[in-house]
This record gives C-alpha cells, sequence and structure tokens, in this order.
C-alpha cells in the first residue's frame, strides 16, 4: 500500500482524540466564552487516575472513575478559578486555566512521576497489518468514539433545551437569567461536559501510546488548532478541523523536504493557522471569534 495512505490512516487515533478535545474546547467555549489551556491537562490526569483504578478494579470500572474525575475535574476548575476570575474578563480567565494546567502537571509528575507508564487498554490488543506498519484495535475504537461523541454533542447542541440554554446564557447571561436559565448552572454542566469528553480522550488515547505527565498533556495543543480552523463556536467545525489536523500529520512525512523532518508538521499546521485567520479578517482572542453551528 502506498506510503501516502497508510500515513493517513495511521492517524485515525490521532485525529479521534483531537476531535473530542476539540470539541471540549468549543463545549467550554459555548457555554462560557473561555478558552480552556488547561483542557491538555484535564485529560493526562483522568488517564492517571484510570490507570491507578485499574491497578485495584476492572478496567470499565477504571474508565467510568476517570470519566468521573474528569466531570469533577471540569466542576472545579469553573468553580475555584475560572468564576473567580470572571469579573476581570474571558482574558483573565484564560490566564488562569495556565496556572491550571501547570499545577495539574507538577501534581501528576509527583504522585506518579515522569518515567512513561502503560495504560490500561479498554478494547482488545488486536492488531491489524496495515501496509508495512500496524493498526491497533484500540485505535480503531478511539475514532469510533470519537465520531459517535461528536454526533451526540453536535445533536445536543441542535435539538435540545440544554444546548440551547448553554447558548444563551453564554451569549447573553443577563438575558438569559430574564428567561429562567441560571447561567451559573449551565456554565458549570459545560465545564463538567468538557471534562468528560478530556477523560475519555486521554484514557483512549493513553491506551494507543503511553502515559506521560507532559506528552500527554501536549497532545492537546493539536486540537487547539483545529478549533481554530473550525471555529471556536462552531461544534461541526471542530471535527471537521480536527480530520484536517490529522490529514496534514498523516500527509507531511510522506512530502520531499529538504533537511530535517522534525518539527515541520508543527509549522506546517502553525502556518495554515495564521492563513485561515488572515482570510477570515479576524484575530486570535479568548473573546471575539465567531462562527456559527
Amino acid at each position: 500500500m502506498n506510503d501516502f495512505f497508510v500515513n493517513i490512516i495511521l492517524t485515525m487515533p490521532l485525529v479521534g482524540a483531537y476531535t473530542m478535545f476539540a470539541l471540549g474546547i468549543v463545549f467550554i467555549y459555548r457555554g462560557s466564552k473561555v478558552l480552556n489551556l488547561a483542557h491538555g491537562a484535564m485529560a493526562m490526569f483522568p488517564a492517571y487516575v484510570a490507570y491507578s483504578a485499574a491497578q485495584r478494579t476492572s478496567v470499565f470500572v477504571a474508565l467510568a472513575v476517570a470519566l468521573v474525575a474528569g466531570a469533577l475535574l471540569g466542576l472545579g476548575v469553573e468553580r475555584i478559578v475560572v468564576r473567580r476570575l470572571r469579573p476581570s474578563g474571558p482574558t483573565a480567565q484564560t490566564v488562569g486555566t495556565v496556572a491550571v494546567l501547570g499545577l495539574l502537571i507538577a501534581i501528576a509528575a509527583r504522585l506518579w512521576g515522569t518515567t512513561p507508564l502503560l495504560a490500561p487498554q479498554i478494547f482488545p490488543k488486536q492488531i491489524y497489518q496495515v501496509g508495512n506498519a500496524t493498526l491497533q484495535l484500540g485505535s480503531v475504537g478511539l475514532f469510533a468514539v470519537a465520531l459517535a461523541a461528536a454526533a451526540a454533542f453536535i445533536a445536543l447542541f441542535k435539538y435540545t433545551d440544554l444546548g440551547l440554554a448553554l447558548r444563551a446564557s453564554a451569549n447573553n447571561p443577563r438575558a438569559a437569567g430574564l428567561v429562567g436559565i441560571d447561567p451559573e448552572k449551565t456554565t458549570a454542566v459545560a465545564w463538567a461536559f468538557a471534562g468528560v469528553l478530556a477523560a475519555l480522550g486521554g484514557v483512549l488515547l493513553a491506551a494507543t501510546t503511553n502515559l506521560h505527565p507532559y506528552t500527554l498533556s501536549l497532545e492537546v495543543l493539536p486540537a487547539f488548532v483545529a478549533a481554530l480552523l473550525g471555529g471556536l463556536d462552531d461544534v461541526k467545525g471542530a471535527v471537521i478541523g480536527s480530520i484536517f489536523v490529522g490529514m496534514v500529520i498523516g500527509i507531511v512525512p510522506t512530502l520531499p523536504v529538504i533537511g530535517s523532518t522534525v518539527g515541520i508538521q508543527q509549522a506546517v499546521l502553525g502556518l495554515v493557522a495564521v492563513v485561515v485567520m488572515g482570510l477570515r479578517g479576524q484575530r486570535f482572542s479568548a473573546s471575539d471569534v465567531r462562527s456559527g453551528l
């Protein structure tokens, strides 16, 4: 099989992870107009919780524990950091999430160390041959779960009262309150849902790679590019952006490049992001990027 198509197929787990991470980023932005830069750590920490729980119980119970931990982590960040910084505006809230990122990485490194660990396997250890490479069943499962999550969240925003309440409270909290919507509750729900998505993506991605406090946290960075490309307010755009980012990561290594290829994927993604924002005529900000569903 051609190396080009092999690399595209092998990016399936990354596309799946980026989709779930980007959806979480968009979910929080739509619910509170805050760009959550701690999202990577919110994916990494529950993955370690699942690792510890799997030492004492079944892998599926460990996954459930990790999802609960992700929801509680999202609620905690919103309640302790974001809500307290709300009077200072979205920029201050975003900066606050950077502090959460560093804190969670430091705690994880202290508790579990910085030696890469083997994460619990959610899917059976089945391997498929793809050209000269191999693809794990866990990678296919990660991609399938991401598609299901994307469909569920698109339906939630488009067809449910909760989705309408989330959009209303984020766009105009005072008006939402006048029609009986509690902006504080909807914002908390958005962060809890995003925490669950981050936890699910972190556990599944760690199962196809490994557990490391720094590496796993930084795996979310391309998801920010995906959310930026699709629009921070656009759920479907986040999915399309994630697919595009995954394809770039898969295609770039097959292109003829002069010299070292180290960092070339990141450079291409950065260039694409700059071009897209330039074509939109917008600057990148935590509070003024707009797009529709």
